[in-house]
This record gives structure tokens, C-alpha cells and sequence, in this order.
């Protein structure tokens, strides 16, 4: 990374040497605005899952970005266009050339979920003449969601016989869809695989890292260590944590969870997550898949009904499937497990009045 800023800054003189200089923006720009996660120093923002994203406003006519990372996928829209895909590489990505100068705006989004890896953001180049202005108001609602695939958008973008993450946009799983019918901006920390206390095809004993684990970290580890940098939320303080899980803990090529060991274990994730948000309401949903066994819903409402009786009110149980399924198979991608955007869209407006109601919206 030293040497990727070393050459960054040397291109930065040069241009400055040019008739036409170029202007070098750092992310700490306090004209930037940072949605989500993100580890920060003055020269590289970084962040470790799906659905992080940017905005920002620029007078000019160019806008580049300087990246380094993981290869993970990104979006990003100027003035509000459909969105332009592209591959997070080490060096410059330019995003505007020749706009009609004068005021532009920036949304640029994270596609690939938490255990990808880690993409770096260095900051941006505007044309000569160029400069940041004043950032849009933030919302005043924001959300977390929490989860696994589904949470992650996995599966929901392309042909399924790409790589699994060439073929995945977070923004458009359930959670980012939802917060933007209720207007809110949204964080969502989610991991492809993850389960309660059993992971997609963990064997005993159950050692891995499962959400519990990780959840006041920045970014995903395979690791559960201190070496984890931690996750300082009074960065982005949520009014409610929305919880999507219990898919992997009752997939079909893992043992059924034990009454009690996945009902303590969901009572110990509710608490983690309140121990960090004090003042969010949690809510806690059936898994959405309609082939997971009925005890994943009913052992989560139980967990549910046992933190309401032991003081905890502000969280709540919104059952999915419990009259019918809410999706059918065309709903998700041929796995009748993850859902397509459209899917998503459906289960985000099944639960749209549900959370509405929950925090008075």
C-alpha cells in the first residue's frame, strides 16, 4: 500500500507540473460522505463488506478514483444514471470525463459481500479548476441488516455459473432495498455461508467464526483474534438492526441445530448486537427460504419471547412464511435459497409496513 500512495502522489505532481492540474481529493475530504463500515486513516479508507458506499458532490467535469484491494466488485452513478460496474483494481479508474462542467453528484457502491476481502480507498482526482462542495443532507433514519447470503445479494446478479463473486450485488439484496422504501441509509454486515452456531457445512465442534464472533469488527476475518480491528459505532448509529438468519444453521447438508444450544446461542447474538446498540430496536425475521425447517422461525420467536420476558422490549419477531411461502421458485435463482433482485424486492415490500410499524414510521 506504501508504495501504491508513494505513486499516487508522485502522479499528483506531475499533473501539478502540467499546464492543466489536476486536483488531488483525500478521502478525509470532509465534503465526502462514507455509508457503513469503513477503517479510516487520512490517506486510505478502507472497508470489508458489500453495500459500503460514497457520496459525494464535485464541481467539474472529470472525477477518478484511486483504488487498490481485493478485485471486488463496485458501482458507481454520476448525476444519478444507471449504474456503471467495475472491477476494483490497484491504480486510477476514471468514473467522468468531459461532463458539462458545473455541479455533479457521485454515488459509488461496494457490490461484493464481507468475506471477499478488503478494497482501499485513496481518494479522487477532479479536473483542473475542480473542487468538492457541500455533501447532501444524510437521511435521518438509518438501518443495519445482518445476515448471511441472503443479506449479501449473493447469486443475484448474472449467470450462475460465474465465479461466486462475479455474480453478486449487495445493494440489491433485501436490506439496501428496504432501507431506500423507508428512506433511511443502511450499513449491512453480512457473510455469505453464516449461520447462529452451525455455517453452511460446519462439522463439530462448531468452532468457527459465526456471527456472534464477529460482529464488532470492521470487516469479516475467517479469524477470531484480537488482531480484528473493531468497529466504532458511534460512526453510524442505527435506530434498528435487522436480523436475517438461521438458513445455514438448518441447511440440508448440516446436522439440525439442539433446541437449546441454537436458542442460547440466538439469545447471545440479540444481546452482542445490543450490547453495541443500546438505543436500536432489533428485530429478528424467520429465514426466508421456505424449505428451512419450521423450528428455525419458531425457536427465533422463542428466543424472542425469552429476551421480552427478561427486560429486553425493544425487540421484535416478524415471521415470513408462516401462512405461505412468500416467494415461489421463480422468485430465486434455481436454488429455491437465494433470491433474485426481484425476490428481494418482494421480501423487502413484505417487510416494508412490518418495520415501519415497529419504529413508528
Amino acid at each position: 500500500m506504501k508504495k501504491f500512495l508513494a505513486s499516487l502522489f508522485a502522479c499528483t505532481c506531475l499533473f501539478a507540473s502540467s499546464p492543466a492540474e489536476a486536483v488531488t481529493i483525500f478521502p478525509s475530504d470532509n465534503h465526502i460522505q462514507y455509508f457503513g463500515r469503513w477503517e479510516k486513516t487520512k490517506n486510505d479508507y478502507s472497508c470489508g463488506y458489500g453495500a459500503t458506499y460514497i457520496k459525494a458532490n464535485f464541481y467539474g467535469t472529470d472525477i477518478l478514483l484511486y483504488s487498490a484491494g481485493d478485485h471486488s466488485w463496485w458501482r458507481y452513478s454520476i448525476d444519478g444514471a444507471p449504474f456503471t460496474k467495475f472491477k476494483i483494481e490497484d491504480g486510477k479508474t476514471v468514473m467522468a470525463k468531459g461532463l458539462e462542467e458545473g455541479k455533479h453528484s457521485l454515488l459509488l457502491v461496494r457490490s461484493t459481500e464481507g468475506e471477499a476481502g478488503i478494497s482501499h480507498i485513496y481518494g479522487f482526482e477532479l479536473n483542473d479548476g475542480g473542487y468538492m462542495m457541500a455533501p447532501d443532507k444524510p437521511k435521518e433514519r438509518r438501518l443495519e441488516f445482518v445476515g448471511d447470503s441472503i443479506s449479501a445479494g449473493a447469486c443475484n446478479d448474472g449467470p450462475q455459473d460465474l465465479p461466486w463473486y462475479d455474480k453478486g450485488d449487495n445493494d440489491m439484496a433485501y436490506g439496501p432495498q428496504l432501507a431506500r422504501m423507508l428512506d433511511a441509509d443502511y450499513s449491512v454486515s453480512a457473510r455469505s455461508g453464516e449461520g447462529v452456531i452451525h455455517n453452511y457445512g460446519e462439522k463439530p465442534p462448531y468452532n468457527e467464526v459465526h456471527t456472534a464472533d464477529r460482529y464488532a469488527w470492521v470487516n469479516y476475518s475467517w479469524v477470531a483474534d484480537n488482531k480484528n480491528p473493531k468497529w466504532d459505532f458511534s460512526q453510524f448509529p442505527v435506530d434498528a438492526v435487522l436480523i436475517e438468519l438461521g438458513t445455514n444453521d438448518f441447511s440440508l447438508d448440516s446436522p439440525k441445530p439442539e433446541h437449546n444450544d441454537f436458542v442460547k446461542g440466538y439469545v447471545n447474538l440479540v444481546l452482542t448486537i445490543h450490547q453495541y446498540n443500546p438505543e436500536a430496536k432489533i428485530i429478528c425475521i424467520e429465514p426466508l427460504p421456505s424449505n428451512i425447517h419450521k423450528d428455525a422461525g419458531n425457536w427465533i420467536n422463542e428466543a424472542v419471547n425469552k429476551l421480552n420476558r427478561n427486560g429486553y422490549k425493544d425487540v421484535y419477531y416478524i415471521p415470513v412464511n408462516n401462512r405461505k411461502p412468500l416467494l415461489s421458485s421463480e422468485d430465486y435463482v434455481g436454488d429455491d435459497t437465494h433470491p433474485t433482485a426481484e425476490g428481494s424486492r418482494k421480501f423487502a415490500e413484505f417487510l416494508k409496513d412490518r418495520v415501519a410499524k415497529i419504529l413508528n414510521w
